[in-house]
């Protein structure tokens, strides 16, 4: 019985068409291996200074094409072993000859997995590029909101420091005597107890660790200070956002829990902000 005769139609023409490219391909990415391995053993035979000459007069070869053959050897030689028909099965033994140069900048601990993931054998040189693209773009996007997250991380430690040395100053100030008659006897006695009985050795009362003031225009000074500290917070403001929203896309949960540590934080100044400074504590202003 004779065998029966394929029928040639285009689409089956352009499926071999698309066979044979692949083969070319792959034969290319082989023989470019190959080629890489010899100029390594060359290389390391040659002595110093002889090896740009070597490849032009003997190979014609570029240092950096020289360079890029040694570096196809050096990462996918394993899976191209010498003599072997690179069918061992491995998402490295079907890439293409394009394929594998843009892979050279992945880490060789990731690139096999990002193959097998991406499948980027069925992939054009502008999608595994675009993919690539993508990659670079996520792993950039993590590591800021990494870095963020340590820093609210950092800002948030510096503030709840703060607020511990706010609530032993406001406990300190709570045992101080408040009524003026008290206050003045209880200045009289560390007035007595002290060398020479100096005027300026005189306790001033608590005043949220702010010395005296003896300038009639001290009000400037403390203004511009109030201005720039409502500008600061307001930056840091945007910036704790800015990190809470980036951590969102990482760790919900984590995100959860920095933004409650914040939100606590917030409603403590707001509380406390209402009634400063405490009215029993007045700044002390001499004319």
């Amino acid at each position: 019985m004779d065998n029966p005769i394929t029928e040639r139609t285009p689409l089956v023409i352009a499926a071999e068409i698309k066979m044979i490219t692949y083969q070319t391909k792959k034969i290319l990415l082989t023989s470019a291996i190959e080629i890489g391995r010899h100029l390594q053993e060359a290389k390391a035979m040659l002595k110093h200074g002889e090896w740009i000459k070597w490849l032009e007069e003997s190979v014609n070869y570029s240092r950096r094409t020289a360079s890029r053959l040694i570096k196809l050897y050096e990462e996918y030689g394993p899976s191209f072993p010498e003599g072997s028909d690179s069918s061992n099965g491995t998402p490295v033994s079907h890439l293409t000859y394009i394929q594998a140069l843009l892979l050279l900048g992945l880490p060789a601990e990731e690139r096999e997995e990002f193959i097998t993931h991406n499948d980027v054998g069925s992939m054009t040189k502008q999608e595994l590029q675009q993919a690539l693209k993508d990659r670079d773009q996520a792993n950039q996007a993590k590591e800021q909101a990494l870095q963020e997250n340590q820093l609210l991380k950092k800002g948030l430690e510096t503030i709840d420091s703060t607020i511990f040395e706010l609530k032993k100053e406001h406990a300190k100030a709570a045992s101080r005597p408040t009524n003026p008659e008290n206050a003045n006897a209880a200045q009289s006695a560390n007035n007595a107890s002290s060398a020479g009985n100096d005027p300026s050795a005189t306790t001033a009362p608590f005043t949220h660790n702010l010395k005296t003031e003896h300038d009639p225009d001290a009000h400037i000074k403390y203004v511009e200070k109030c201005d720039t500290c409502c500008k600061t917070i307001a930056d840091t403001f945007f910036d704790l956002t800015t990190a809470l929203t980036n951590l969102a896309h990482i760790d919900p949960n984590l995100k959860e829990e920095k933004r409650k540590e914040a939100n606590r934080l917030i409603e403590y100044m707001a509380e406390t902000i209402k009634e400063w400074p405490p009215p029993k504590k007045p700044l002390r202003v001499h004319s």
